[in-house]
Parts: structure tokens; sequence; C-alpha cells
């Protein structure tokens, strides 16, 4: 497939480019250079008219770009969260992509008690502006993909460590993992509107990774085996 990943240059970003590369055609988009890759387009998400120019012959879009982080200001996250999903949903829809995997972050079920399994039916606790985008982010799929037939997939990442590739906790993401979640996300057919958790396996029933292997075919390979008594 012809992918664009937006945020390339991002911790995620060079985790996707590197184990994605060999089996897809991929074009770069973020900030920063990406000297992983010859097709770039150095830019914000902030610039729809840019934007339409790196999504266009794609078959798919990663969106990983954006302003990282819980103490972003709302100035921040409205202009590379909200306004930038947007730019990226509607690049997309006027240049004929119908295939979206958004990033979007398990925290928003952050509030709820560690005891019970975190579903994807459950309401968002957003606790700051961050948060807020990536709910904002969700909805938006869901309308793209009702309203102009777009087939988007949510991936909900838990904590993902540039330095740590295995896995310690149930929230963890591991690299393997990432590559994983994230190109099902664009290859599995029959998609309409998804969501799913992007953390690896555990022994922690913390969150309910078999709605990925049933609506998308994420298998997690890496696995989090955490003792009993640490698990709070």
């Amino acid at each position: 497939m012809r992918l664009l990943i937006t945020g390339a240059a991002g911790r995620i970003g060079k985790t996707l480019v590197c184990g994605l590369r060999e089996r897809h055609e991929l074009r770069g988009f973020d900030l920063q250079p990406m000297p992983e890759l010859d097709d770039t387009i150095v830019g914000s998400v902030a610039d729809l008219d840019l934007l339409a120019d790196a999504v266009e012959g794609m078959d798919a879009v990663i969106h990983l770009g954006g302003h990282p982080g819980g103490g972003a200001t709302w100035e921040q996250v409205l202009q590379n969260n909200i306004i930038g999903t947007y730019n990226v949903f509607e690049a997309c829809r006027e240049q004929g992509v119908r295939r979206l995997a958004f990033a979007s972050r398990a925290g928003i079920l952050g509030a709820y008690p560690t005891e019970q399994m975190r579903t994807v039916d459950m309401m968002p606790v957003p606790g700051n502006y961050y948060t807020i985008s990536k709910v904002f982010g969700e909805n938006l799929g869901y309308m793209y993909s009702s309203r102009f037939d777009m087939e988007v997939v949510s991936v909900r990442i838990g904590n993902f460590n540039a330095e740590r590739d295995q896995p310690e906790h149930p929230h963890h993401l591991s690299h393997g993992d990432a590559v994983r979640v994230f190109e099902r996300a664009v290859v599995h057919p029959g998609v309409k509107f998804e969501i799913v958790f992007g953390v690896s396996d555990s022994n922690w029933s913390l969150y309910d990774v078999d709605h990925g292997r049933r609506v998308i075919g994420y298998e997690p390979q890496d696995f989090a085996d955490v003792p009993e008594q640490e698990r709070e």
C-alpha cells in the first residue's frame, strides 16, 4: 500500500517507518526532517493545502501528528490537534483516500478504576485539553465514516516508550505491537468505523484487547506478565 504517516519523525512514527517500509510505500509528513524516508513533506498539519498535496495518491493515512502530552495548552491543542486533525480528515475526503487510522489514547478512560476492564463502549472521561482532542478526533472519524463513506480506525494507544521495547504493564504498547496494530488498522478489509486499544497483551485484563482481534485482526505478540501483588 501507499501510506502517508503524519508525525513520522516522532517516537511512534519512527517505529512505524522502520516496521512498515519493507512492505509498503511510505511518505512522511512532519514538522521535523525524516531522514529514514526518501519521500517526505516537512510542514504543519494546520496547513490544509500542504496536507492535500501529501495525501494525494495515497491508499491510506496513519495520523500520528499533533502536539503531544497532557500539559498542552488550549491554543496548542486547538491548532495542532483539533484543526490539524480536521485538516487530515478533510484532505483525505478531498483526495478520495477512504482509509484512515487515527492515533487516539487509552488515557481517554484513565479515570476508571483499575479493577474494571476498559472497553470501547465506555464513556470517555477526559482530564485535559490533549485528551479532549482525542475524543474530538474519534468522533470526527465517526462522522466522516458515516457521512463520506470513509473507513476509520481509532487506535487508543497506551504508554509507548522509545527506550523500552517490551511491555511491563497492561497499559504499555511494545514497538512490534505498535507496528502490528497500525498495519492491521489500514489493511484489514470491511472496516467502517472501529475503536481498538493500542496496547500489548497481558495477564492483567485492564483493556479489552480481544475487541481488536475481532474487528481488525490485531494479534499482539508481546506480553506483560504482571505479578498479582502489582496489579493496582
